[in-house]
């Protein structure tokens, strides 16, 4: 940090500063009079530019001014954010290799074992401790994994989250006379209903139940990883993974309604577009993007296995780290801060953007305010009341999911048992493990 903002630190408006921006998320608590005073003080400091880099999304410069810079600029009136969006000629390697200053990359948690091997983070053990900042605020298996992760230090905060729901249709459920799928069911429970839905009428084929196979894999509520990170092997040939996968396949081989191979990996087509899809297990987006387009549709939390009842989806949050080039890496812990604050955590929320990271049930209530075709909807069920711990990542993650979908699909289609198809799919991983440590 510069000499004005040392200065600024030790000074009693420093204090209050630092109060405001991080003790107790973001200066929630604080009196109006001592965010009036913040203000000015931000207000004198040296002007900064703050570079933020998200990988691998479509994200423009108006939509991350949109969804936080102007609030980050009226936070901060010394910040000039710069954002620079992924694309040609700024993938990864290209940002990494060029030198260009990077001060924030926001990055969701499947690409977490990528800001390791490029260097893209900094311990911020040391600014939350200066800064007071409280960590049990924060959601506790997202907070469990980012010690997990990192050893025992801290390299990120989340900034919003999403999870798994199970979106279902009213139309089709009037038009069968099936009762709505209720809380606290069971996966046995919902395949009873799945095959009073999974008929043909009129001559068109419905289906009761089928879901985002790589996202139910990734967020699985049994907590399985894809990868042994103690091994660096591929663990998709376990028991307790097959049987899970067997829990899924079984909806895709409803006797008289068996998803044909073509339309496997087109399960929200047939669920949004088609709409001849009953119930379908995705991101609480689906409920968003279902209601916006006018469909009747409502959701519940997943059901849960028997050996883990109550349980549901893992958490999958969007996160933010310093990066370890950054010339400013106070005032960016600051904005990290300020992100996790009540008052960006329920803009979030209203706006649809993602779950709050926070342990506050009113902006968890507040998600989709600003939505108005979630009025009415079961909003709390977006939220899992109890999420899974979130498994262990692997920068192999992406090359054994891969396999492992192709076993899933092997196993749904027939053509091999769970014995032969996922160990082919672990035999598989594991060579591709082998050759990507090699390059």
């Amino acid at each position: 940090m510069k000499k004005i903002n040392r200065a600024l630190c030790s000074s009693a408006i420093g204090a209050l500063l630092i109060t405001s921006a991080c003790g107790g998320g973001g200066g929630d608590s604080s009196k109006p009079g001592d965010a009036a005073k913040v203000n000015e003080a931000n207000a004198n400091r040296k002007p900064v530019e703050i570079a933020f880099y998200r990988p691998n999304t479509a994200t423009t410069e108006d939509q991350f001014m949109d969804l936080m810079g102007k609030k980050i600029k009226e936070k901060f009136p010394f910040v000039t954010p710069k954002f620079i969006p992924y694309g040609q000629g700024t993938n990864v390697n290209e940002v990494v290799t060029s030198g260009v200053d990077l001060d924030i990359v926001i990055f969701s948690i499947g690409f977490v074992p990528q800001t390791q091997n490029y260097n893209l983070q900094t311990d911020l053990s040391d600014y939350i401790k200066k800064y007071s900042y409280d960590t049990k605020r924060l959601e506790s298996t997202t907070l469990d994994f980012i010690k997990q992760y990192g050893g025992g230090k801290i390299y990120s905060l989340p900034i919003f989250t999403t999870a798994q729901v199970l979106a279902y249709n009213k139309d089709l459920f009037d038009k069968f006379g099936v009762p709505y799928p209720k809380e606290g069911m069971t996966w046995d429970e919902l395949y009873d209903v799945s095959k009073k839905l999974s008929r043909t009428d009129g001559g068109v084929q419905y289906y009761g139940f089928l879901t985002s196979v790589s996202h139910m894999l990734r967020m699985n509520q049994l907590s399985l990883p894809f990868v042994d990170v103690k091994a660096n092997q591929p663990a998709i040939g376990t028991e307790k993974f097959k049987q899970m996968a067997e829990n899924f396949t079984r909806f895709y081989r409803v006797p008289g309604a068996e998803l044909p191979k073509e339309k496997q990996g087109k399960e929200g087509d047939l669920f949004l577009k088609d709409r001849t899809l009953a119930m379908y297990g995705y991101l609480n987006s689906t409920v968003i993007g279902a209601a916006t387009a006018g469909m009747n549709v409502d959701a519940v939390p997943l059901p849960s296995f028997k050996e883990a009842p109550g349980t549901g989806s893992q958490m999958y949050p969007t996160f933010a780290s310093v990066s370890s080039t950054s010339k400013n890496k106070e005032v960016a812990f600051e904005i990290l801060a300020y992100l996790t604050s009540d008052d960006m955590q329920l803009k979030f929320a209203k706006e649809g953007t993602g779950l709050p990271v926070v342990n506050n049930p009113k902006l968890i209530e507040a998600f989709g305010e600003d939505i108005p075709q979630l009025k009415g909807k079961n909003i709390k069920a977006f939220y899992p009341t109890k999420p899974a711990a979130i498994s262990p990542k692997s920068a192999y993650d992406d090359l054994v999911e891969k396999q492992a979908v192709t076993a899933f699909r092997e196993l749904a289609q027939g053509i091999n048992d769970a014995n032969t198809s996922f160990r082919k799919g672990e035999e598989q991983a594991a060579k591709d493990i082998e050759a990507a440590a090699k390059k």
